[in-house]
C-alpha cells in the first residue's frame, strides 16, 4: 500500500452505524464492531479518495496526534483489512 492507493470498501461490504452496537462494518462472513478512529478512516474509502488524502485529513481531524503515527495506523489498519478482502485498492 502506497500514499496514491485508493482503497474502497469491498463488494457487499457497508459501514453502519447501529443504535445498540455503535459503528459497524458489515461483511458477508458477519459484523465487526469498530471503534476509535476505525469508523472515520472507513468513511473516507470511498474509492475517491489515496490513502495519502486520508491521512492528511485524519491529520487535520486529530490535530494533537502525532503524524508519523496516524499514517502508520491507517496503513496498518486498511492493511489488515485487506487482508481480509474487506477493503480493495483501486
Amino acid at each position: 500500500m502506497t500514499p496514491d492507493s485508493v482503497p474502497r470498501l469491498a463488494r457487499g461490504c457497508r459501514l453502519s452505524e447501529d443504535p445498540s452496537q455503535g459503528w459497524v462494518l458489515l461483511i458477508p462472513e458477519g459484523i465487526l464492531r469498530l471503534s476509535g478512529p476505525g469508523p472515520r478512516i472507513l468513511q473516507r474509502c470511498d474509492g475517491s479518495r489515496t490513502l495519502g488524502d486520508i491521512v492528511r485529513e485524519l491529520g487535520e481531524e486529530f490535530a494533537a496526534g502525532d503524524p508519523a503515527r496516524v499514517e502508520a495506523d491507517t496503513a496498518a489498519f486498511l492493511e489488515r483489512l485487506c487482508e481480509r478482502r474487506i477493503i480493495v485498492l483501486e
